[in-house]
């Protein structure tokens, strides 16, 4: 049997100094990609809870604590009662329009 000679491939050992100006481009792509979005994704869901607070929340406090500060039951009751929402208390318009029909079958 013949002995085969041996090929190398194997490109010769760098030195140190050639070692520092070597760049690899695609080394920790993924990871820095991943913890790019992670921080995004914290930041954007600390974010928009506050976001949602202070343009929602906030005026829609200030409604109706201007709301119920200047608000009158009564009035809103007597608002309802004329405009015939209520049907437990007929508005008085009513009640005096059928007193006055009442009036004009019992002439007759």
């Amino acid at each position: 049997m013949s002995a085969k000679p041996k090929m190398e491939c194997k490109p010769p050992p760098l030195s140190p100094e050639q070692l520092k100006n070597v760049k690899f481009p695609m080394h920790n792509t993924h990871f820095k990609k991943m913890i790019k979005n992670l921080r995004t994704a914290c930041c954007l869901s600390l974010l928009a809870p506050l976001m949602f607070y202070i343009f929602h929340n906030t005026p829609r406090k200030v409604k109706y604590r201007n709301f119920y500060t200047n608000y009158d039951p009564l009035d809103a009751f007597d608002r309802m009662k004329s405009g015939g929402y209520l049907s437990s208390c007929p508005a008085k318009e009513d009640n005096k329009e059928k007193e006055k029909e009442k009036d004009k079958k019992k002439k007759k």
